[in-house]
């Protein structure tokens, strides 16, 4: 005898609350290594972009001109935007069951994704590139 589910799934539509997509582990633990990296480029972007409070237009670019906190900064917002990219599509597929509003979301998060991290290169690259 099997229980009625009233459940209805993103990914495997209604009544299939326990059917396994297969796609959950490879997902869990591409979020996780990109946390376990996200905590030292977060701790160390904060850490040089604290330092360069109050400092004029010329230390603030000697400061990030340097390879290592240039190449930090710029690696925190790639993996950071990669990382809540796939976060918000997890998301959307658990909450949104409109079909047509789902595939517009997935668009907007890929695009607000490229933009943010784009952004934030260009940025970096401006405050770096020496004058």
């Amino acid at each position: 005898m099997s229980i009625p589910t009233h459940f209805k799934s993103g990914r495997t539509g209604p009544g299939a609350a326990y059917v396994s997509d297969h796609e959950g582990s490879a997902h869990a633990r591409f979020m996780r290594l990109s946390a376990y990296a996200l905590a030292p480029l977060g701790a160390l972007s904060a850490w040089w972009l604290v330092g360069v409070i109050g400092k004029p237009l010329e230390g603030v670019r000697a400061e990030i001109g340097r390879p290592v906190p240039a190449i930090v900064l710029l690696a925190f917002a790639v993996i950071g935007m990669i990382h809540a990219y796939h976060g918000m599509n997890e998301i959307i597929v658990d909450y949104v069951h409109d079909e047509a509003l789902k595939e517009r979301a997935h668009k907007a998060n890929k695009w607000a994704a490229i933009a943010i991290a784009a952004a934030w290169t260009l940025a970096i690259l401006l405050i770096a590139a020496p004058k």
